[in-house]
């Protein structure tokens, strides 16, 4: 396969391009930064110097490449993926795209201008994009030409949460509690995300008005065909990677901690990235991995069901669940290019 890459030298993109370096069927044909074009993609990493010195190449010098393609991924901010989107099906229509941004993961192009602030550019391409949460969307990932993949924060809740909403076993008010790492908030410069503000530090930000919070509940519904009285509060904590979701949920009368096992072993047994694990997990358990742990416990004095998820924001949560995609998109092994560790953070 023939890959190009938009968005090259953001932490989503630098996984990307360590990953399919390293992925016995993928060439990349370019990488692309408008903001460091001209340089080579290891004098910004250095790390990889001497392996992957290719140089990076602005937008328009990567649109005579694109006939060379066989799937681009878009690494790029929220409301700009879907301008390159227009410009990509344009050129070629044959190309495979894989888009990390949120512009194609609500259907609902009403739901996204609202929550992202954007006009939607291209609103009938949207139903083309297949939700890429292998584990709910296997066969719809696997005859997809354009793939959206999931949002991180999503990815930790939606995993745990599908299988009990799905199968009926929960009720009222589903509450989640997130940590995440601040590479999460990309590579640009903000003041919040100095390390003076984060260091020593943790805080709430967006309860309530965060845009992951529809594409959680928008997605349940899809799949389930239900709808979910969702409360989600992300926090930042002063660390590099990771997402940690504390979920509190009530079960309907008569169901046990031994349905709820069930249930879990009925849908993840055999999928390779998930583990119900026997113990409360940590994000060090799943560091640089594209792997989920779950664990549920129950609290006897609220009637509580309390479930634990962590990911790695940059890989389950972006860049190795795109390869996961990519792989099922093209009929590899899922596991091909994502098992093994070679990260600069």
């Amino acid at each position: 396969m023939k890959i190009g890459i938009y968005g090259a030298t953001g932490y989503s993109g630098m996984q990307l391009v360590s990953l399919l370096k390293r992925h016995p069927h993928a060439e990349i044909v370019f990488l692309s930064s408008n903001r460091f074009a001209g340089k080579k993609f290891s004098q910004l990493y250095t790390k990889f110097s001497g392996m992957i010195d290719d140089v990076l190449l602005d937008e328009e010098s990567t649109y005579p490449l694109l006939t060379k393609v066989d799937l681009v991924f878009l690494a790029l901010p929220h409301g700009v993926s879907m301008r390159y989107v227009k410009k990509i099906k344009n050129i070629d229509k044959d190309i495979k795209i894989i888009d990390l941004s949120g512009d194609f993961r609500l259907q609902d192009s009403d739901i996204y201008e609202h929550w992202y602030g954007f006009d939607h550019l291209i609103k009938n391409s949207i139903k083309d994009f297949a939700y890429g949460l292998p584990e709910i969307n296997r066969d719809a990932i696997k005859n997809a030409q354009y793939v959206a993949n999931p949002g991180c924060f999503p990815t930790s809740m939606i995993l745990p949460l599908y299988p009990l909403v799905n199968e009926d076993i929960i009720e009222g008010k589903i509450i989640v509690d997130s940590k995440t790492g601040v590479s999460g908030a990309g590579r640009k410069e903000s003041q919040n995300f100095l390390f003076s503000e984060v260091q020593d530090s943790t805080y709430a930000y967006k309860t309530g008005s965060h845009r992951h919070s529809p594409e959680v509940v928008e997605t349940i519904k899809d799949f389930t065909g239900k709808q979910i009285n969702f409360l989600f509060s992300p926090h930042i904590v002063p660390a590099t990677r990771g997402i940690y979701s504390t979920i509190y949920v009530n079960l309907k009368n008569g169901i046990t901690l031994e349905d709820i096992q069930k249930t879990y072993n009925d849908y993840y047994k055999d999928e390779h990235f998930i583990e119900l694990v026997d113990y409360i997990p940590s994000t060090k358990d799943v560091n640089r991995s594209n792997k989920n742990f779950i664990h549920f416990e129950y609290d006897n004095l609220t009637e509580t069901l309390i479930i634990y998820s962590t990911i790695d924001n940059l890989m389950k949560g972006a860049s190795s669940q795109a390869i996961q995609n990519m792989n099922i998109m093209y009929g590899l092994e899922e596991t091909m290019g994502i098992d093994f560790d070679l990260f600069y953070i």
